[in-house]
Order: structure tokens, then sequence, then C-alpha cells
């Protein structure tokens, strides 16, 4: 018999997310919705657009973005969701408890925008 290595974890989706699913998270954004986890103590990964304007990539606790990512302007936005993807949003090179936690992926953000 084979020596074969099994995983219940999938290899992370290396696909793009795309110019037309980051330009529809982001009109969601400006709506005033935000896309995070609601609860105590550390809530994963999440995004908004602030009081000026500006689109928000960050960790929430307890609600909270802290330390954001902040992004200027809708177009560098864009431009960077577009080119994440399940993979890049996953957090493996971080300590254990972040990885594949409560992070951004592609079936979230389409949840967002239904």
């Amino acid at each position: 018999m084979g020596n074969y290595h099994f995983s219940d974890t999938p290899e992370p989706d290396n696909s793009p997310f795309g110019d037309r699913l980051a330009n529809l998270v982001a009109d969601q954004l400006q709506t005033g919705a935000v896309l995070a986890y609601g609860h105590r103590d550390y809530c994963g990964m999440g995004l908004k657009v602030n009081e000026d304007q500006k689109f928000i990539y960050g960790e929430v606790y307890d609600g909270d973005f802290d330390p954001p990512r902040i992004f200027e302007t809708r177009d560098l936005f864009v431009a960077w969701l577009s080119a994440q993807s399940n993979a890049s949003m996953s957090r493996l090179n971080d300590d254990v408890f972040f990885q594949g936690n409560q992070v951004i992926t592609k079936k979230r953000l389409l949840d967002f925008i239904s």
C-alpha cells in the first residue's frame, strides 16, 4: 500500500477575487455596510469605509478595527482587493491562532454583497 498524506483542509484557492467582485464590495461598503463579525474579543478581519470615506481593512476586536490598513481612494482599494484570493487573505504566515481564523474569503464577500 502506498504512503499517502490525507488532509481535511483543502489547498487555499489562489484565484484572484477580480475587479467585478471588488467593485461590488466597494459599492456595498460605501452604503455604510461593514463586513465584520461582531462578538467579544477577536472578531477576525473586516472591511469598512470610515467617516473620511477611506477604505479600511484590519483586525476587528469587540467591533473596533485595529490596526487598520487604510486605502485613501476607492481605486486603490479595488485594485488591492481584486488581486487578493482566499490564499492571500488566509493569514497563513501569521501565528497559528490567526491562520484561517475569521478571515476574508470569496464566500464571505459574496454573502456580503447579496
